[in-house]
């Protein structure tokens, strides 16, 4: 074999080995019930919502900064899957200053409420609330609570089935309640009556039948939600019963979709039934077992600054911080990546910079997937 051949594979196998590496960084430690990261638009300090109500920035040293939006005093956290649960920064922030937060009160009941504040302020005023809408809880679990901006400049709501077991309520394939569904409005304009308004194509609007903010449904309690920053495919993570973790994906601008439940859990019969018509089956699912309990949803990696993950879902399990990854466009299989990351028990959520940087948070570290 002659030099110059052993040269290019060498060179060869070192691209491979550069292409496939993947690792976590630190990036912020020192929190207490850190459940999600977000970065402002026009902003550089990434932002770290904490369950008890208080959203703090991540200072330079990588530690937690004084508050920068405190509403302890409306939040209620007594139960394990209330607080502060969401945050979502209105795509013309730098302009407008709106941003919306979701949380349960003391009372255990959801708020979706907008708040104003100026580019890099040092707080934010709590006087600038307005509530958006509120949404009785039946019980302190399944509250859902992410909120994001879709590439259409929707606000996206999402609520779990209101608690207990099996959905007691037949919440999930009733359209008449916004619990167990994603939500879609318009909160840059109002309609009579409503803080905000009804956007076109909402598959309710103007039904006879149906909550007219409604998106999608079927959902147990859909743990994070994003939108692929390259198509505009929603993708979801919504949890189980007791044997199967899902993740669903709505293609860009398709409303109305049924992701089974309660009738179905993952792809197994629940409570059974006939599907409906736009029942939908999850892109991928997997079974409890060496620990595995509850999916945390994420994002798809974009922008080439990973490329062993560009293109992909990668997603994680909360209980034993195990992650995976499938393609996007579902050229291939999914695939653990455990291995790569090391495992991150606790995972509460994943985030996204203005970049498309992926970060991963747990209730006391946020670090930034990285080549």
């Amino acid at each position: 074999m002659t030099r110059s051949v052993l040269i290019g594979m060498f060179t060869a196998l070192a691209a491979t080995s550069a292409a496939s590496a993947v690792g976590l960084a630190p990036v912020g430690r020192g929190f207490s019930d850190a459940l999600y990261v977000a970065q402002a638009p026009g902003e550089q300090r990434l932002l770290v919502v904490t369950r008890t109500g208080v959203i703090r920035p991540i200072t330079a040293k990588g530690t937690p900064g004084r508050p920068w939006l405190d509403i302890r005093g409306r939040v209620g956290s007594e139960g394990l899957e209330q607080g502060l649960l969401g945050l979502a920064f209105a795509p013309d922030f730098a302009t407008s200053g709106r941003f919306y937060v979701n949380y349960t009160n003391t009372r255990g009941d959801t708020r979706v409420v907008e708040f104003r504040s100026r580019l890099n302020a040092a707080r934010v005023n709590v006087r600038t609330a307005r509530v958006v809408l509120s949404q009785r809880q039946p019980f302190s679990n399944h509250n859902g609570g992410n909120l994001q901006f879709g590439p259409d400049g929707m606000l996206y709501i999402g609520f779990g089935d209101g608690g207990g077991q099996k959905d007691p309520d037949n919440n999930g394939p009733n359209p008449s309640t916004w619990l167990a569904k994603i939500l879609r409005i318009d909160v840059a304009h109002r309609d009579r009556g409503l803080a905000y308004s009804i956007p076109a194509g909402n598959p309710f609007a103007g039904a006879a039948e149906g909550r007219p903010e409604i998106w999608a449904m079927g959902f147990r309690n859909p743990w994070r939600f994003s939108f692929d920053r390259a198509t505009g495919d929603m993708w979801i993570g919504d949890v189980g019963q007791n044997a199967v973790e899902e993740i669903d994906r709505a293609p860009a601008g398709v409303g109305g979709l049924d992701f089974g439940w309660s009738r179905r859990e993952g792809t197994d019969d629940l409570k059974g039934g006939p599907r409906s018509a736009t029942e939908t089956g999850p892109v991928t699912q997997y079974r409890h077992g060496d620990g595995d309990c509850s999916v945390t949803g994420g994002y798809v990696v974009r922008g080439g600054r990973v490329p062993a993950l560009e293109g992909q879902y990668v997603y994680g399990d909360w209980c034993t911080g195990k992650t995976w990854a499938i393609p996007a466009n579902g050229s291939g299989p999914n695939r653990e990546i455990t291995s790569q990351l090391g495992a991150v028990p606790g995972l509460t959520s994943f985030g996204e910079d203005r970049k498309g940087n992926v970060y991963l948070v747990t209730s006391t570290t946020v670090k930034r997937i990285r080549a």
